[in-house]
C-alpha cells in the first residue's frame, strides 16, 4: 500500500446496510461510504460499487433505507457485506420491517433513514446515489466506525 492510500484510509466512515425491495424481493448491501449531501432539501449520498450484486436492482428500486449499524451489529454487516453477494437477498435470519412507503429496514440497527433516489453520478467503479430523506427512525446506541480488519476477505 502506498503513502497516498494509507492517508486515504485515515478517513473514518460508519458501517451501513442499504436495504430496499424490488418485485417482492428484499435486498441488503453493506457499505461504509455514506454522508449528508444537503440540508435543504435533506439529501444523503451513498457510494456503491457498480459490480456489487444488487446494484442494478437498487438503481431500479428508486427507494432505499440507510440502516446505521452499531458495533453490536457486526454480524449483520458481515452478512450483507460478502464481496460475492451471496447473502444480498437472504433475510431468513434477519429481523426487518417496512417503512410507510414500503421500503424495507433492519430492526437491529441504531438508526434508519428512508430515502427516494433523486440523482446518480457515475464515478469509475462506483456510483454516488443521492437520496432525498423521506422518513427516519432514531434508536438507542452509537454508530459503528468502519475498520477493514472487521471484514476479512
Amino acid at each position: 500500500m502506498d503513502e497516498v492510500e494509507e492517508a486515504i484510509r485515515k478517513i473514518r466512515n460508519g458501517v451501513f446496510v442499504i436495504t430496499f425491495s424490488l418485485d417482492g424481493i428484499n435486498y441488503g448491501i453493506t457499505t461504509a461510504w455514506v454522508n449528508r449531501a444537503s440540508f435543504k432539501p435533506n439529501v444523503i449520498m451513498v457510494s456503491i460499487g457498480k459490480k456489487r450484486k444488487g446494484y442494478n436492482e437498487l438503481i431500479e428500486s428508486e427507494n432505499f433505507c440507510i440502516n446505521i449499524l452499531g458495533k453490536e451489529h457486526l454480524d449483520i454487516a458481515r452478512h450483507f457485506g460478502h464481496s460475492n453477494g451471496k447473502n444480498v437477498t437472504d433475510f431468513s435470519d434477519i429481523e426487518y420491517g417496512e417503512m410507510p412507503n414500503g421500503s424495507v429496514f433492519l430492526k437491529k440497527c441504531t438508526g434508519v433513514i428512508d430515502c427516494k433516489l433523486v440523482k446518480m453520478v457515475d464515478l469509475g467503479d462506483h456510483a454516488v446515489l443521492f437520496g432525498e430523506v423521506l422518513d427516519g427512525i432514531n434508536k438507542e446506541g452509537e454508530s459503528f466506525v468502519f475498520n477493514r480488519e472487521d471484514f476479512p476477505s
